[in-house]
């Protein structure tokens, strides 16, 4: 059987492992627009001012332990060697004026008995209230539960049962950077789906796994090489403008052999496009692509010089610090991302950002990362070595409007025989996750083993 890939992203490279697997004689192209796989996780190499090259990722930063198809996936593929473990933490700060305070910090523990762990716990160190832990865990307990799943986030303000500090100490940042939504029009049930995924393996899954240097090298290459090696062909720089009758893809003004099943393994917008030119009806599945709302997010890569960096908040190397800093009503994180002798590098987030505020999130982030970095270690922005990236259309949005509507998350079957469509938009209530991706991946490849068991 001739199967072709579009796409070599996570979902697709997840789909050539599943059939690579099996071994029932597939033989597996994969057509990628751009110069090397990675899709949406891509990476570049970012020339210093003293000439020192440093890998650096678009947009993904690390996983957690509860995305355990990734992980499999990562083992399966020898590339789990280049991860390193941290316990989390959480500790979120406030800039104000000349003043960077602490709100609420907490970590991860074990309670033990004779050196034996017995039962993970969460240990608060800096709270609002002494009671605040109460009203944590009665959150944690009602999303569990699935109450008030129909409703939006933001409607939680109105109630009683979330404490507002709860919300804007935790929750609002939270669902901001896990889900790239805004908060006060975000989907309750897809947050209560990621904290069961989150709970269900307490404290592995919660265990930060970042990569030695990138995303790229240290998951994407790896992956890529394994499904060489099992003859998977890769064509890269090879733009899909359509797919012709007898299931040909025309890529470059060229036409490729016939297929007998094919794979959309891209973001909805850009399936949308192909299905357009191919000359598709269309179906239920592909008008959701095309009304699906994307938010995009900006990521300030700094490097700052050993001096300044000896000074930075957290020498803990064991956890994993991921700073939401509220800074004039927006949340923003600061991931430590490289230690090295001559410099530290750090990146600045700021998720959720849609088309209409782009520009004006833009100077704010500009505006916080300069009073931030001149507050934690008395450095200019100006003076330094710093690159935005800018993801356009990074992920879905997980709103509560288009949940109502069920016009989020797509499927695997597109209406047309032996076309099928992937990504981390066909994630079975995931956000948009590199353990959606890796999910719908093999979700869609079970479409071909189905048929062929049948």
């Amino acid at each position: 059987m001739k199967v072709a890939i579009i796409g070599a992203g996570i979902s697709g490279l997840s789909i050539a492992k599943k059939l690579s697997e099996k071994n029932n004689g597939f033989v597996i192209d994969i057509y990628e627009a751009a110069p090397r796989s990675g899709g949406r996780i891509s990476s570049f190499d970012w020339r210093l001012k003293n000439e020192t090259i440093f890998s650096c990722d678009n947009g993904q930063h690390f996983t957690i332990g509860a995305y355990t198809n990734f992980i499999e996936l990562l083992d399966k593929c020898d590339a789990l060697k280049y991860w390193s473990r941290h316990t989390f933490e959480w500790n979120m700060l406030k800039l104000q004026g000349d003043e960077l305070q602490e709100l609420l910090r907490f970590r991860l523990e074990k309670l033990m008995l004779f050196k034996k762990p017995l039962v993970p716990y969460i240990k608060f160190v800096k709270t609002p209230t002494n009671l605040f832990f109460l009203k944590f865990y009665f959150s944690l307990f009602l999303l569990k539960r699935k109450f008030f799943n129909e409703r939006s986030l933001n409607y939680l303000y109105k109630t009683f049962f979330f404490s507002n500090a709860t919300i804007n100490l935790f929750w609002k940042s939270f669902v901001e950077n896990s889900m790239n939504t805004e908060f006060d029009n975000s989907d309750l049930s897809t947050l209560s789906f990621l904290v069961n995924e989150c709970i269900k393996d307490i404290p592995n899954s919660l265990e930060i796994l970042m990569p030695e240097t990138d995303y790229y090298s240290c998951a994407i290459k790896p992956i890529e090489k394994h499904l060489q090696k099992n003859g998977v062909n890769f064509h890269f720089n090879s733009l899909v403008q359509r797919i012709q009758p007898g299931k040909k893809i025309e890529c470059r003004g060229m036409l490729s052999q016939s297929y007998d099943t094919i794979f959309l393994a891209v973001p909805g917008h850009i399936a949308a496009k192909i299905w357009k030119k191919s000359g598709y009806p269309n179906t239920k599945e592909s008008i959701l692509w095309e009304n699906q709302k994307y938010r995009h997010i900006l990521n300030m890569w700094v490097v700052i010089p050993s001096l300044q960096a000896e000074n930075i908040y957290h020498k803990k190397e064991e956890s994993f610090f991921w700073n939401p800093i509220e800074f004039k009503g927006s949340s923003y994180v600061v991931v430590t991302q490289k230690k090295t002798r001559e410099f530290t590098i750090v990146s600045i987030i700021r998720s959720a950002c849609n088309n209409v505020n782009s520009r004006k999130e833009e100077e704010k982030l500009y505006e916080f990362a300069q009073k931030f970095l001149y507050k934690q270690y008395s450095v200019n922005l100006k003076h330094l070595d710093y690159k935005l990236i800018r993801a356009k259309r990074a992920t879905i949005a997980c709103t509560h409007d288009q949940c109502k509507r069920a016009a989020i998350w797509s499927g695997t079957r597109t209406g047309i025989k032996d076309i099928y469509k992937c990504s981390d938009e066909a994630s079975f209530n995931y956000p948009s996750t590199i353990e959606g991706a890796v999910r719908a991946g093999y979700s869609a490849a079970e479409n071909i083993e189905n048929s062929i068991s049948s």
